[in-house]
């Protein structure tokens, strides 16, 4: 009989029940010593249950706005003290937040989708809010157009709200003037900006000059703003895998003239590719949630 000590699950299993990168899963491992799974006879990662309630656990520590350096030393010393535990806040109420502030918007009363807000600022951190909250309310809204229930006017009523809400957000955040600018642009086809000003907040939060731009933007302007602001990183949104190639094609052209510059691909889009397609851009890949931007952010960008 298998149980919650057998590993079952490989690391492309692990990575889609708990939304992170396999890079991410394997940097926690090795750069952290978060977890220790067996290998099978091909030296392949098996995860247990048991591992996957801590890589949960640690994915909550994280969103609440830990490092991965301090979750790990946290888990340790709760194991030292022996008041390790797996159990975590209700962080599901978070969704149920996102879920009645998303409803106040698609019925155009942004009075109550504040009065919803009001109410998750009072349980979390305003960094949780800003990127899980609005992560959760932006993806239940594009499910809700592709199923068609909801109109056109309603996703742009609920997704403009939701860019004015987050930029003010990221305006009140001090940024280190003497960093480098960071720029963040969206791919091309990308019909909305608000994934990419959810990670313009995660940067900023980070102490990084940030500099947001919206949709449509083209390559010659692009061209332009990056030879005058000289950045450190160039970053694409991109939320279909079908615009990929066109993003990083795009990316590449923008930088021609700056060697330097890191670029980062942000997104949906890259997960869904063929592997045999993955292998190009591995590298510039940031992550579609805040636990694979920590550690894209920490090898690309920290000194």
């Amino acid at each position: 009989m298998m149980t919650s000590k057998d590993g079952k699950y490989n690391i492309k299993a692990v990575s889609k029940k708990l939304g992170i990168h396999p890079g991410t899963l394997r940097a926690w491992e090795r750069r952290y010593q978060a977890i220790n799974p067996d290998r099978n006879e091909s030296g392949h990662r098996l995860y247990t249950d048991e591992h996957i309630a801590v890589l949960r656990w640690l994915i909550e520590k994280v969103n609440e706005g830990f490092s991965i350096k301090q979750a790990v030393e946290l888990k340790e010393a709760d194991k030292a003290s022996g008041e390790w535990s797996t159990a975590t806040d209700n962080s599901s109420y978070i969704s149920h937040l996102a879920t009645d502030f998303l409803k106040a918007l698609l019925a155009f009363d942004e009075e109550q989708a504040q009065e919803w807000l009001n109410r998750a600022f009072s349980m979390y951190s305003m960094e949780r809010v800003a990127i899980e909250l609005f992560s959760i309310a932006y993806d239940m809204l594009e499910q809700e157009r592709r199923q068609g229930t909801i109109t056109l006017a309603h996703q742009q009523y609920a997704v403009r709200a939701m860019e004015a809400k987050i930029t003010n957000l990221a305006m009140v955040l001090p940024a280190d003037k003497s960093k480098q600018k960071i720029l963040l642009f969206c791919g091309p086809h990308e019909q909305s900006a608000l994934p990419l000003r959810i990670f313009a907040f995660y940067l900023k939060r980070k102490g990084f000059s940030t500099i947001c731009f919206g949709t449509g933007i083209s390559v010659e302007d692009a061209e332009l703003v990056v030879q005058q602001c000289a950045p450190i990183l160039v970053a694409v949104s991109c939320r279909d895998e079908q615009n990929m190639q066109a993003a990083e094609d795009w990316l590449k052209q923008v930088i021609k003239k700056q060697p330097n510059t890191k670029i980062g691909l942000l997104g949906k889009g890259f997960p869904e590719l063929p592997d045999n397609k993955k292998a190009n851009c591995e590298t510039m890949f940031i992550g579609k949630s805040r636990a694979d931007w920590e550690i894209w952010v920490e090898r690309m960008l920290q000194p």
